[in-house]
């Protein structure tokens, strides 16, 4: 006689490893297979009937409540099912939660339907699920279009109360969307090496410090005041730092100070190595600097840090913390410059340093093979 295969209970009961498992896009048999070695269903002797039917009963519920998951906000207020406050939240934080692998590969692709139709390649690269690929593409082309949508001001809170994310989470998304927006080139061969972490990273230094609302001191106020727009006036005012490798005295006086510091700390060959590269490393960082304005040089960022400063700082076998160690010593020296009393060019060390000190951050992050 064939047993009972189907119950109803209230609250609803949500299993979260075969949650995991839809997640990961397992077919409903592909996922009955897997848990026919959970111990907890052998342990009463469960037979593959009894397993599948349980499988696509769970399968049923998790397609249902992918609708409300892709508007979390109306997760709490459906009245289909009952389901607890914290299982809510878990299911939410799940359901957003991504391969960073496949994000890496997301990144550099437009959010478009096509594009979607596309994600074979993703899939195969990535070895994850083309119905994972999907939902992972939706979940940021959704998030994207909240942005999109809402008024400016912090991405991170946007994001936090319109999906109910963690902080981490939403600081991923926010990076994720960042991007995005502003279309940053990061597909190009010399920059695959770079990683999910790199990129997001990198990001969140930029919309910390040189986005509208943050602090123009360098030191960035709280990430609260921040939005998904580049502060204009600051971009504007970078063009003048070119002044910085233009102006002969400046430049002396500046690679005087950077190599007498870096040989008081004991580094007499990055001493050496810095005397002689001094002014064309400044000048690659400035160049990209004073192209940030245009739209076009602004999405190159990336690939211009990695092009015109990484790449010939290696060629040189510098080592990542002889970079950090010349940015740092770069931008700790620059206010003690005497030089730049004479053209007014003063006023301009609070743009250098806000400049230098997320570059400095991004490169040495991006430095690695």
């Amino acid at each position: 006689m064939e047993g009972i295969n189907v119950f109803m209970m209230d609250p609803t009961y949500v299993d979260l490893d075969v949650f995991a498992l839809w997640l990961k896009g397992f077919s409903e048999l592909e996922a009955s297979k897997l848990r026919e070695n959970d111990e907890s269903l052998i342990k009463y002797s469960a037979s593959h009937s009894v397993i599948f039917n349980d499988t696509k009963d769970h399968y049923r519920l998790f397609d249902m409540l992918a609708h409300f998951l892709q508007n979390p906000l109306m997760l709490g207020k459906q009245l289909l099912v009952q389901i607890s406050p914290d299982t809510q939240d878990m299911l939410i934080q799940r359901y957003y939660s991504f391969d960073k692998e496949v994000m890496r590969e997301i990144l550099g692709k437009k959010l478009t339907g096509r594009q979607r139709k596309d994600l074979d390649d993703v899939c195969e690269k990535t070895k994850v699920y083309l119905k994972s690929c999907r939902r992972q593409f939706d979940n940021v082309k959704n998030v994207f279009r909240t942005i999109e949508d809402s008024e400016n001001g912090n991405l991170v809170e946007i994001i936090k109360k319109n999906f109910l994310l963690s902080d981490e989470l939403a600081r991923q998304y926010a990076s994720i969307v960042f991007m995005a927006v502003h279309r940053f080139e990061i597909s190009k061969k010399r920059l695959l090496y770079l990683t999910f972490d790199d990129l997001a990273y990198c990001s969140e230094q930029i919309i910390e410090n040189w986005t509208v609302g943050t602090d123009e001191s360098g030191t960035g106020q709280d990430v609260g005041e921040t939005g998904v727009e580049f502060d204009r006036s600051f971009l504007q005012d970078l063009r003048d730092l070119k002044v910085f490798v233009n102006d002969k005295d400046i430049v002396e006086e500046h690679r005087s100070l950077v190599c007498e510091e870096i040989l008081k700390k004991g580094y007499s060959k990055l001493s050496t190595t810095v005397e002689s590269n001094f002014k064309s490393f400044c000048r690659a960082l400035l160049n990209i600097a004073a192209s940030l304005i245009h739209s076009r040089d602004l999405k190159d960022i990336f690939n211009d840090f990695v092009e015109k400063f990484i790449e010939p700082c290696k060629a040189i076998e510098w080592q990542e913390n002889d970079v950090d160690e010349f940015l740092t010593t770069l931008i700790s020296t620059c206010s003690k410059l005497e030089s730049l009393n004479k053209n007014d060019a003063k006023r301009l060390l609070p743009v250098y340093i806000r400049y230098f000190s997320v570059s400095q951050r991004c490169i040495t992050r991006m430095y690695h093979s």
